[in-house]
């Protein structure tokens, strides 16, 4: 079985990049920030706190997908367990890493990341692709557009 942080670990550093870039667009839906306590200013001189307040799921796709334009969630297990769709659905997640690798399977070429309320809207009005794989398991394909229509879309990057 593939290590399931096998992917997130190789392209950590485009990751980290891509979500670094992304700051700007995540600011304004994720960081808030309170005045400094007095012993803070008093003390410490500083006036404000900021607290990056968010939490990133990160799925890695295959080139031989990128053809699709949608973002995928499993919605049924091997084994009918808690899938990413259960726990995006009970709020267990903010923003979607979703890429795809070159055909080499070297580097990220396409990288959307998403605020995950836009998919739980969708979810809500059923608008989705359900598919089946042939080991029974199922997933969810939401199309980039319709995140985009929902406000979802926080960066996009496309190696050409």
């Amino acid at each position: 079985m593939l290590d399931v942080r096998f992917l997130e670990n190789k392209f950590s550093t485009e990751i980290k990049t891509h979500i670094k870039n992304s700051l700007p667009n995540l600011y304004d839906n994720y960081m808030e920030f309170r005045p400094a306590t007095e012993y803070e200013d008093s003390n410490l001189s500083f006036d404000l706190v900021f607290n990056l307040n968010f939490t990133v799921s990160v799925r890695i796709r295959k080139y031989k997908y990128i053809k699709y334009l949608d973002l995928t969630i499993r919605s049924r297990s091997k084994n009918n367990g808690f899938t990413e769709v259960n726990k995006i659905q009970e709020g267990l997640s903010q923003i979607y890493f979703y890429a795809y690798m070159n055909d080499e399977e070297t580097e990220l070429i396409k990288v959307r990341i998403v605020n995950v309320n836009a998919i739980r809207e969708l979810i809500k009005e059923k608008k989705y692709i359900k598919k089946t794989n042939i080991d029974a398991t199922e997933f969810l394909g939401f199309k980039f557009n319709d995140i985009n229509l929902k406000n979802g879309a926080i960066y996009k990057f496309d190696k050409n």
